[in-house]
C-alpha cells in the first residue's frame, strides 16, 4: 500500500468489511512516524534527567581539532554533573502539595427544572414544619415534635449555594471511586514527569471487564494527526500507539481474539519481523530486563470514520409523536407515517496490528464519548497536549536546560584540567648543593623535604668547573593556578544560577534563606518565583481536568449495567458506590476545577489560623482533619462543622448559664420566702405574746375590781 493511502471512510456499514478495517489500520500505521528526530531528542531528555550523557556531544571540547582515529589522553575525564534533575524534582515535589479540587456538575437540559422542583418541595416541607410548630405552641396536640424549619428565603439561599443535583452527587462519588481504584494520583504524577521532561503528556482511557482502565502513555510511543490549532489530541482525527510486549503479555490481553495458529506464530522465535523500535532500544530492553526471548510489537490504531444515521419520526401506539435514531440499514415505513432524515456523523473505530501481520479488534470503540447536544461530536480514547508548540517547535523544561547542562559539564572538565596543571610553588635548587659526600642522593633529599619540611645542603660543594656554588641564587617559581580555579568555580555557580533563574527557581524557593533576608523580601521572592512557573502547572492541570471529564464519560459505558462496590475515600473512610445503570448513562457531567495556586494560598492562610483556633477551644481532632484536607472545599466543610459545633457548645453554655442564674434566683427566692415566713412567724408570735399580755393584764384588772368590791361590803 502506498504511503498516505487510507481507504475511503464515507461508506455504508455494509462496506466496512474486515478487509476495509485491515487496510485502514495499515494506512494509518504507514501515516505515522516513530523514527523522526524529535523522538530521539525526547529519549536524550529522559537520559539527561537520569544523569546519562552522550560523549559525542562534547567532541568539540575533547577533540577540538577533529583529529580522526587518534585518542588523546588528557589528565581529566569528561563527567556529567547533573543540574537538571534537582530542578525537575523540585517541581515534582511542589506538584504533590498542590490541591486537587474537581467538582462534578450536571449539564443535562432538565437540570434547571429539576432544581426548581427540588426547591418547591423543600419550601412545602418547611412550611409544613412551621405549621406543626405553630400548632404545638398553641397547645394543640399534633402527635409530632417541633422541628427546625427554614424560611423560603433560607431555602432559596441554600439552593443557590449548597444544593447539588442527585446525579452530580453520584458523579462525584464515581470520580472519588476512580481516583482510588485507578491510583490516579500516582499516574497523574507520572504524566507530570513526562510533561516536565519531554514537554508532552499522553494518556489512554478505555473499558475492560465492565470497569474503567487508565494509563499514561510514553511520548516516545505515540503519533497522531498534527491538525492546526489542535490543543488536545482527543479532538484529533487519528492516533497510533506502539507497544513492545512479551508473548505471554500479548496472550493475556488478546486471549479472546487470537486463534491457536496465531499464538503459535507469536511463539515462533525464528521469526524476525521488523519493528519501529530501534535496534539499540531493543538491545537495551533485553539487557535491562534480562529477557533474551522474542518481543512482539503491538500497534493500536484509533481513528474517526463516518457513519450514516437517521433521525426517525413516528407516531406511537398512544398517538404521541416520537423521535429515535436508526442505522443506515433501517427501512422507513412511510405507509405508517414514518419519516427519516439522514446524516453523516463521526464515529471512533479502533484496531490492533500484532507482529506486523495479525489484525484483531477492528470495530467501533465501545462507549462512544458523544455529546448529547451534537450527535456527531465524539472524542478519541487517547488524549494529550504539548507544553509550548504554538507556531514553533515544542520545548520542555529539560530541553531548555540542556545547553546549561552541557556548558556546566564543559567548565567542570576545564576545571579538572586546571587542577591537573596546578603545581603550586616550585623551588629551583642547585643539584650540587645536595650533600652527596655524606651519602645523600636526590631521592633522600626530596624525602626529607616532603616529610620533615626541611633539607640539608652542602655549602662547601663545588660546581662542575670546581667553582664554589653560591647559596643565594636559588629561585622559587609560582606555578599555582588557584586564582584561575576560583574564577572557574564562580562561573560554574553563575551557570547554575542562570539556569534556575530561567525557570524562576530562586534560592528562597529552595529554602536557602540568609539571615540578612527580611520576611517581606523573602515572601516577595517566593511569590515572584511561583508566578513564573505557574504556567507549567496551569496547562497540566487543564489536561487533568480534561482527564477527569473523560473518565466520567467512559464510566457511563463501563457502568451501564450498574455498579455496587466499596472503596476508600481520601480521608480513609469506607464508602459505598451504588449506581443505577440506566439513569447514570443518561447523565451529562461537567468538571469544574478551581485555580490551584489560589487554592494553595488560601489553604496555607487557613492553616496559619489553626493556632488561634486551638487557643479558642477548637478540638485537636478538628484541627487534625483540617491539616489532613487536600482541598479548600474540604476545609470549608470542616470549618462549617467546627462552627456548628462551637455554636452548639455556646448555646449549651448559655443554657447552662441561664439554668445557673435561674437556680440562683430560685435559691434567692426560696431564701427570701423563708425569711418572709420567719418574719411572719415572729410577727405572729409577737402578736400572740401581746394578746397574751393583754389578756393577762385584762384578767388582772378584773381581779383587782372584784377584790375592791368585796372590801366595801
Amino acid at each position: 500500500m502506498a504511503k498516505n493511502h487510507i481507504p475511503k471512510q464515507k461508506v455504508s456499514s455494509r462496506k466496512k468489511t474486515k478487509q476495509w478495517g485491515i487496510d485502514t489500520v495499515k494506512g494509518f500505521i504507514q501515516e505515522s512516524n516513530f523514527n523522526m528526530n524529535g523522538k530521539h531528542d525526547l529519549l536524550k531528555f529522559y537520559e539527561a534527567y537520569n544523569g546519562h550523557m552522550n560523549e559525542s556531544d562534547y567532541n568539540y571540547v575533547t577533540n577540538p581539532y577533529n583529529t580522526p582515529g587518534k585518542q588523546r589522553n588528557f589528565p581529566a575525564k569528561l563527567r556529567n554533573y547533573n543540574i537538571i534533575k534537582p530542578v525537575v524534582d523540585l517541581l515534582l515535589g511542589e506538584k504533590t502539595s498542590r490541591p486537587s479540587n474537581y467538582m462534578v456538575t450536571v449539564s443535562n437540559d432538565d437540570a434547571v427544572s429539576k432544581m426548581a422542583e427540588e426547591e418547591k418541595a423543600m419550601v412545602l416541607e418547611n412550611l409544613e414544619k412551621m405549621f406543626i410548630n405553630s400548632l404545638n405552641q398553641k397547645g394543640i396536640n399534633t402527635n409530632q415534635p417541633n422541628q427546625e424549619a427554614k424560611t423560603p428565603e433560607q431555602v432559596a439561599e441554600y439552593m443557590k449555594t449548597t444544593y447539588q443535583d442527585s446525579r452530580a452527587i453520584v458523579g462525584q462519588q464515581v470520580l472519588n471511586y476512580l481516583r482510588d481504584n485507578l491510583d490516579l494520583e500516582d499516574k497523574m504524577m507520572r504524566g507530570f514527569f513526562d510533561w516536565l521532561v519531554s514537554g508532552y503528556v499522553y494518556s489512554y482511557k478505555g473499558v475492560s471487564m465492565d470497569d474503567v482502565e487508565y494509563e499514561i502513555v510514553s511520548p516516545l510511543d505515540i503519533d497522531f494527526s498534527k491538525s492546526p490549532d489542535l490543543e488536545f489530541i482527543e479532538d484529533g482525527d487519528w492516533v497510533v500507539r506502539r507497544q513492545l510486549m512479551s508473548v505471554n503479555a500479548v496472550v493475556d490481553q488478546f486471549y479472546d481474539l487470537l486463534t491457536e495458529e496465531q499464538i503459535d506464530q507469536l511463539e515462533d522465535h525464528s521469526r524476525n519481523n521488523s519493528t519501529s523500535f530501534s535496534i539499540p532500544f531493543l538491545q537495551r530492553v533485553e539487557n535491562d530486563f534480562g529477557d533474551k526471548g522474542r518481543f512482539v510489537e503491538i500497534m493500536h490504531v484509533v481513528w474517526k470514520t463516518f457513519r450514516k444515521v437517521g433521525v426517525l419520526e413516528y407516531i406511537d401506539e398512544m398517538g404521541v409523536q416520537q423521535m429515535s435514531m436508526v442505522s443506515d440499514t433501517y427501512k422507513t415505513n412511510r405507509e405508517a407515517g414514518e419519516t427519516t432524515e439522514w446524516y453523516w456523523i463521526n464515529e471512533v473505530w479502533e484496531g490492533y496490528q500484532i507482529d506486523n501481520d495479525i489484525y484483531v479488534g477492528i470495530n467501533p470503540v465501545a462507549g462512544q464519548r458523544a455529546s448529547l447536544d451534537n450527535i456527531s461530536k465524539c472524542k478519541l480514547p487517547y488524549n494529550g497536549r504539548a507544553y509550548s508548540n504554538r507556531h514553533a517547535e515544542n520545548v520542555s523544561i529539560i530541553s531548555m536546560g540542556m545547553p546549561y547542562q552541557v556548558l556546566y559539564n564543559v567548565f567542570h572538565y576545564r576545571l579538572e584540567l586546571t587542577i591537573a596543571k596546578n603545581k603550586d610553588k616550585i623551588a629551583l635548587i642547585e643539584m650540587n648543593t645536595i650533600p652527596k659526600r655524606h651519602g645523600w642522593d636526590e631521592e633522600k633529599f626530596m624525602y626529607y623535604a616532603d616529610a620533615m619540611g626541611f633539607a640539608f645542603i652542602d655549602s662547601t660543594a663545588e660546581g662542575k668547573n670546581n667553582e664554589r656554588v653560591s647559596f643565594n641564587q636559588y629561585q622559587v617559581l609560582d606555578m599555582s593556578l588557584g586564582q584561575y580555579m576560583a574564577t572557574q568555580i564562580e562561573l560554574l555557580q553563575a551557570i547554575k544560577q542562570e539556569w534556575e533563574e530561567l525557570l524562576g527557581i530562586s534560592r528562597q524557593r529552595k529554602g536557602q534563606v540568609m539571615a540578612s533576608d527580611g520576611t517581606g523580601s523573602t515572601k516577595s521572592a517566593i511569590a515572584q518565583s511561583t508566578a513564573i512557573t505557574e504556567e507549567i502547572f496551569r496547562k497540566y492541570e487543564k489536561f487533568e481536568q480534561k482527564e477527569m471529564q473523560g473518565l466520567l464519560d467512559t464510566s457511563k459505558h463501563a457502568f451501564r449495567e450498574g455498579k455496587k462496590v466499596q472503596y476508600i475515600t481520601d480521608d480513609y473512610r469506607n464508602a459505598w458506590l451504588d449506581i443505577e445503570g440506566s439513569s447514570y448513562q443518561e447523565s451529562e457531567f461537567g468538571i469544574f476545577a478551581k485555580n490551584s495556586a489560589q487554592e494553595t494560598q488560601k489553604m496555607e492562610q487557613m492553616r496559619g489560623l489553626l493556632q488561634a483556633m486551638a487557643q479558642n477551644g477548637v478540638g485537636v481532632g478538628s484541627i487534625a482533619q483540617i491539616l489532613d484536607a487536600d482541598n479548600f472545599s474540604r476545609i470549608k466543610q470542616l470549618a462549617d462543622k467546627v462552627e456548628a459545633k462551637q455554636a452548639e457548645l455556646s448555646k449549651a453554655a448559655q443554657a447552662a448559664e441561664q439554668q445557673k442564674e435561674q437556680s440562683k434566683m430560685q435559691v434567692e427566692l426560696q431564701k427570701l420566702q423563708v425569711e418572709q415566713q420567719h418574719e411572719a412567724q415572729e410577727n405572729q408570735m409577737d402578736r400572740q405574746v401581746k394578746l397574751e399580755v393583754a389578756h393577762i393584764q385584762a384578767a388582772s384588772k378584773d381581779t383587782d375590781h372584784d377584790n375592791d368590791g368585796k372590801t366595801d361590803k
